[in-house]
Order: structure tokens, then C-alpha cells, then sequence
């Protein structure tokens, strides 16, 4: 965890990362609540959000039926597994998803043991339709049950988590299902990390489509739309709104001390005016976070180029940090993808722009929004620095920070559409350079691509990157949710 705790007015032992919370602005909406942030930690669920519902079933006949019959056959797995005792274990494991995430698993104690009682969650699915479906299934014979029910959950769209038990199926009857859009199948012995994987991407997708997002712009009247795939609601903000809270936020001691949190762990400070950059940066801060707050709003993007001292960059790095989408120039998709990693993976990304090593055959990231806070709020800051922004003389202040060597990586960019598509990368930092000499913007990160022969195969602009290797974790919400996987050029095994 940063160590960057400072006692600040609000009277609780905040960081930057919870900063404003108390803080009150020269501004008619007055004081400033705390905002609510995506992923920041085990089922902290923000109130205008709904928690994803799944209902879960267990497949296999109670043991009582073969109890008395010493000719009894039980089938794989054999007689000697306790099916029971089992789904004890795997409840209980539900449970705890149920506190870390946020959701409910419902699930009854009794199992499914013949096509009457499966027939009934078939209906009660109709119903109800949850957001998503989990089978765990302990029992061979049990196939017309879960082909039933597997059924009835692509008829309706249910995204499902599959989960057989290691050797208590035989796999020709499997071998169909393994591959089949909107299911994520796991075969494992007592596999909960997999399970738990699972229910997060339902309730990633969950989360998406409850989420509002703002776009600031040079719009003259505030508007609002909706993302297609995924639900996620978009209003815009004329940029003016933006520049008048600027102009009002008041550097208080409050501020100076948030500004002594980034000014004090960072390597150097360089080609700034201190006083005034970082003052600037944190207007910028006031006036994001009081619009995020007024809006409820759970992320960000705006039209930051050309803006002068009011260009929000360390706002940026602050919020991603925070498990908050903050995206520059603009970019919805951007936006959406940095969002849907920080569900999926609990962390901030770093949106850049490209470059090629040509010579090493490597990826190269650069922009000016990078936090330091690359594991999440609970992990160990990156080094940095503070500098100037690199593509202006005004003198506003853009972060650099320096990713670590050999760091697992996974670069995402979603696609809207129809179908919409996420496009996946996983590769492995090199380097970050110092800028100067190398160029571009001031955080850069050149990256060994681990899953394609060729760097010169990634596409597009602005991609996210996260520290660590999601890139299956990101590959299977995909299969899950029936997108489209672009991965131009994939040579791994599937899924990564």
C-alpha cells in the first residue's frame, strides 16, 4: 500500500487517492461528498448500484437414493465422492464472492437429481431471468439435466459458468459445450479462483450497464446516449462547466496538502513552476471530482488538448488510480475499455498512444495520464516523477511514471459496434525510457508483445494497459458475453 498518508481536514487519515472527500468548494453546489469509485475494494457497492444476481445449481442425485442398494452405482465420479459434502465446501466458497464482489449468488442446498427438478429451474429462469447462470455439475448421468438447462440459458441469454468437477464427466459428452459462446466452461478439481473469475465478468457486465459516464466537450447544452452493447450511459458536459468550477476551486490547506502527497514520493520535479502548475492540477482535480459528484457519475473523458493550465492530467492519473475511467482527447471507447478493465482486473489502465521498436520487435505506449498506482489502490506505488506536459510551453505539470522491468502486461482496446469487439494483448515490460531521449509523451512503456510474433500486429489507437496478465481473464468475458474477439494475428493457446 502507498505511504503516502497525510491527516487532512476532513478529519480521517486520507491519501490522494480519497482526497476531497470533505474538502468544500467556491462553487453554488457547495460542499463536495465523497465520490463513488468502481473497483476500490471487497463489496463496496456505490447505492444507486444494483449488485449482479446468479443463480447457481448444483447437478448430481442425493446419495440416499443409492444409500440402501448394495448394488448401488453411482457412476463417475464414483460412490466414494461426497457430492454433498462437496457442495458444502463450494457454498461456503460463495459466500465469500458474495462479500469480495458484491453480488448475490442464489443457490439452494438441495441439488438438481433428475429432469423434473431441473424442468423447475428451466421455469424459474423464464421468470426470474438473473444475470447470470452457474452449474456446478458432480454427477456423469446427469447430461439431459444440464443439456436442459444449458438450453433454456442461451435461449434467453443468460451468461453461464459451466463447472464440472475434474473426472465426473466423460468428456465426449462435454467436448460440444467447451467452446460455445456465452458460456465460460471450467473443468477443475475445486477450482474457486476460476468460479470467482467468472462471477466477476457478470458482474462487470452488470456494473457497464449501470454506469454514468461523462464526456466533456464543446457542447452548448448538455445531452445524454447510451453505449449499445453495453448499457453504459454517456452525458455530455459543456467544457465551460468544466472551466467555471476551475476557475472557483480554492487552494486551501486541504489542497496544499494533496499537492504535497504527489510532490513529496516523486523521484523529481522538473521544468515547472511549482506554485502554479501544481496548483492548476489541483483545480483541475476540484473541478473533475465536484462534476463527477454533482452528475453521479462513475467516470470521465473531455477534450484536453489545447487547454492550457486547466488540462487535467494529474487529475487523470489520480483518478484511474482510484479504479475511475478518466480518458483524454475524448475517446469513448477509451473510455469503456478503461472502465471494463478496472471491473475486471481491479486496477487502472494507462491509455496511449503507439510506436514501434523496430529493432527489438517491441511495442512502444506513451501518453501524459499514467498513475502510479499501477496494482490498485491496495498495491505499492511505481516511481515518478512530475514534469511538464510534453507537446506545450505553457508549463501545466503531466506525470511520468516508470513501469517496472519484466512486469506482466495486458493491452485492451473495446470496439462498439455490431458485433462489438475487444481486441487483446499480452506481452511484458522492457523499459520505461527517460524522456528525454526517448520521445513522445512523458510516462512511456516499451513492452515485449508475449503472444504474437510480430509487434507490428497490434492495432489501433489509444489501447489501455493494465499491469499483470489478464489477458485470458479478458478473452473468456468476451466468449461469455458473445463479443467478438479481434486478436489480429493470435498464436497463443486458446484462450491465452
Amino acid at each position: 500500500m502507498s505511504e503516502h498518508h497525510h491527516e487532512f481536514g476532513c478529519g480521517c487519515d486520507c491519501t490522494r487517492r480519497g482526497f476531497l472527500g470533505g474538502v468544500s468548494l467556491a462553487i453554488g453546489a457547495g460542499a463536495l461528498g465523497p465520490l463513488r469509485a468502481v473497483a476500490q475494494g471487497a463489496g463496496q457497492e456505490a447505492p444507486h448500484k444494483e449488485p449482479a444476481v446468479i443463480r447457481a445449481a448444483f447437478i448430481y442425485p442425493p446419495s440416499a437414493r443409492f444409500a440402501d442398494d448394495p448394488n448401488g452405482w453411482w457412476s463417475w465420479p464414483g460412490n466414494h465422492f461426497d457430492a454433498e459434502g462437496r457442495q458444502r465446501q463450494y457454498m461456503a466458497a460463495f459466500a465469500e464472492m458474495e462479500k469480495n464482489l458484491g453480488v448475490k449468488i442464489a443457490c439452494d442446498e438441495t441439488s438438481i437429481g433428475d429432469m423434473s427438478e431441473a424442468r423447475q429451474l428451466a421455469e424459474e429462469l423464464k421468470t426470474a431471468r438473473p444475470d447470470g447462470l452457474l452449474l456446478v455439475v458432480l454427477y456423469n448421468r446427469a447430461n439431459r439435466e444440464w443439456d436442459l438447462l444449458l438450453k433454456v440459458a442461451e435461449e434467453l441469454d443468460i451468461p453461464t459458468i459451466f463447472y464440472v468437477a475434474l473426472g465426473a464427466v466423460h468428456q465426449h459428452r462435454l467436448r460440444p459445450k467447451w467452446r460455445r459462446p456465452g458460456m465460460y466452461p471450467i473443468e477443475a478439481v475445486d477450482n474457486f479462483d476460476a468460479i470467482e473469475d467468472g462471477v466477476r465478468m457478470i458482474h462487470a457486465r452488470k456494473r457497464m450497464a449501470q454506469s454514468l459516464l461523462l464526456s466533456i466537450t464543446e457542447a452548448s447544452e448538455p445531452r445524454e446516449g447510451t453505449e449499445a452493447f453495453l448499457g453504459t450511459r454517456v452525458r455530455v458536459i459543456p467544457f465551460k462547466r468544466y472551466a467555471e468550477r476551475f476557475k472557483a476551486a480554492e487552494i486551501d490547506e486541504d489542497a496544499k496538502k494533496w499537492i504535497d502527497s504527489w510532490v513529496k514520493p516523486a523521484r523529481e520535479v522538473r521544468w515547472i513552476n511549482q506554485q502554479q502548475a501544481l496548483e492548476a492540477a489541483c483545480r483541475a482535480h476540484l473541478a473533475l471530482k465536484s462534476l463527477l459528484a454533482e452528475h453521479g457519475a462513475d467516470g470521465l473523458t473531455m477534450n484536453c488538448l489545447r487547454r492550457g493550465m486547466l488540462k487535467p492530467c494529474l487529475s487523470f492519473a489520480t483518478l484511474n488510480g482510484q479504479g475511475i475511467p478518466a480518458a483524454c482527447e475524448n475517446d469513448f471507447p477509451a473510455m469503456y475499455t478503461l472502465l471494463l478493465g478496472s471491473l475486471l482486473t481491479g486496477r487502472g489502465g494507462f491509455m496511449g498512444n503507439p510506436a514501434f521498436d523496430t529493432e527489438r520487435n517491441h511495442y512502444y505506449l506513451s501518453h501524459c495520464t499514467c498513475t502510479p498506482e499501477l496494482h490498485g489502490p491496495e498495491g505499492e506505488d511505481a516511481p515518478y516523477l512530475l514534469t511538464r506536459f510534453a507537446h506545450s510551453n505553457e508549463g501545466s505539470c503531466a506525470i511520468q511514471t516508470f513501469w517496472p522491468p519484466d512486469e506482466p502486461v495486458t493491452l485492451v482496446r473495446y470496439y462498439p459496434g455490431k458485433p462489438p469487439a475487444l481486441d487483446v494483448y499480452a506481452g511484458r515490460v522492457y523499459k520505461s525510457h527517460e524522456e528525454p531521449p526517448a520521445g513522445g509523451c512523458t510516462t512511456n512503456v516499451e513492452i515485449e508483445i508475449t503472444d504474437r510474433p510480430d509487434a507490428l500486429m497490434v492495432k489501433g489507437h489509444h489501447n489501455v494497459l493494465f499491469a499483470g496478465d489478464f489477458a485470458r481473464r479478458f478473452r473468456l468475458f468476451a466468449n461469455l458475453h458473445k463479443m467478438q474477439l479481434a486478436d489480429t494475428g493470435y498464436q497463443g493457446v486458446w484462450p491465452g
